[in-house]
């Protein structure tokens, strides 16, 4: 039975989580806050349900996982995720949940489940307003148009923080406005495809408060880089975000085993050995590992992992102490470097 520590404090609402180089999908635990009803148990338990939903999002790097979720068991008993809680008052007086999750029983749970594991980081993703470039260049603009233009401003930055994404806009200074009317003619791709270049980022959306006459729209309506189709932001950003993510994900085979020789460069010290046993040994695909040779800095291990090599490699190369060895001219062993005594 886990151990729960249930604390009612009423303090302000901490800051937002700071993401680290460590792969998101990859870390050791997880605070996750979510609003509460009340401080009863049944309130509690919706809350721990809620909080694991957004967390396996998170971790899966998809949105379209939480529909697949029903036939599977983990809506069924969040808590045996959950390692501690709390309650606690934001500070507007909202009562809050804040849930820490265990990131091995997590991803263990999404092996067992056939679910994929995001081992990539943060995109950034670019994000152009028209009514943002008009209200600056306009002192005629009514109110409401510049409080509809600043609403989608703050919904597209709540939306791609919570898919764990940036959102940045153009500066739309002298260059990009020339671009602008120079392209103006043409379809909004077209300007979005040269300018996306010019900030070096290839993933993009635009979003308009206007129709073609020119008439306010109730609710924003958007195009991506992988979608001509006008949907709403929120619909637009998952759908990217999706995409962007899918290139970094990872379901295991869990029938499947597989003895893996590896090559680990820049061991200087007993405890950089000691070290590096632990970390390859908690991994959450290794079955079992045995050190072969020292050699110079460089050890050689042969690790039975579950899954493929390339599933092993994918979450090596996207952990925070290691680098693939790309120069590595063993074609039979994976190679890589032990970066954090360097």
């Amino acid at each position: 039975m886990h151990k729960f520590f249930y604390i009612l404090l009423f303090i302000s609402a901490l800051s937002n989580e700071i993401f680290t180089e460590q792969a998101y999908g990859l870390k050791d635990s997880y605070d996750i806050r979510v609003e509460l009803q009340g401080s009863d148990k049944v309130s509690i338990n919706r809350g721990m349900q809620e909080a694991l939903m957004s967390l396996i999002e998170k971790v899966t790097g998809s949105s379209e996982i939480l529909e697949k979720l029903d036939a599977k068991n983990l809506r069924k008993d969040p808590q045996k995720y959950i390692s501690e809680y709390r309650l606690e008052n934001n500070e507007e007086g909202i009562l809050q949940g804040s849930f820490s999750f265990n990131g091995s029983l997590i991803r263990k749970a999404l092996i067992e489940n056939n679910l994929p594991l995001w081992t990539g980081r943060s995109s950034t993703i670019l994000v152009y307003l028209p009514c943002l470039t008009e209200s600056i260049n306009s002192s005629n603009l009514k109110t409401d148009s510049i409080e509809s233009c600043l609403n989608s401003k703050q919904e597209i930055q709540i939306i791609t923080s919570s898919r764990l994404s940036t959102a940045t806009f153009p500066s739309m200074d002298l260059i990009d406005l020339n671009l602008l009317d120079m392209l103006r003619p043409l379809s909004p791709r077209v300007f979005m495809s040269r300018i996306s270049k010019r900030y070096n980022l290839s993933n993009w959306l635009m979003c308009f408060n206007r129709d073609d006459f020119g008439v306010l729209l109730e609710d924003p309506q958007c195009i991506s880089s992988v979608n001509d189709n006008i949907d709403s932001p929120e619909n637009s950003l998952n759908k990217l975000i999706n995409l962007i993510n899918n290139e970094s994900q990872l379901i295991i085979n869990k029938k499947l085993e597989t003895i893996v020789p590896v090559i680990i460069r820049n061991i200087r010290d007993q405890d950089a050995l000691e070290e590096v046993l632990e970390n390859i040994g908690s991994n959450i695909l290794v079955k079992n590992l045995n050190l072969k040779t020292i050699e110079d800095n460089n050890i050689r291990l042969s690790v039975k992992v579950l899954g493929s090599r390339l599933d092993f490699k994918k979450i090596m190369i996207a952990s925070e102490d290691f680098d693939h060895s790309s120069d590595d001219k063993d074609r039979i062993s994976l190679s890589f470097i032990y970066k954090k005594r360097i």
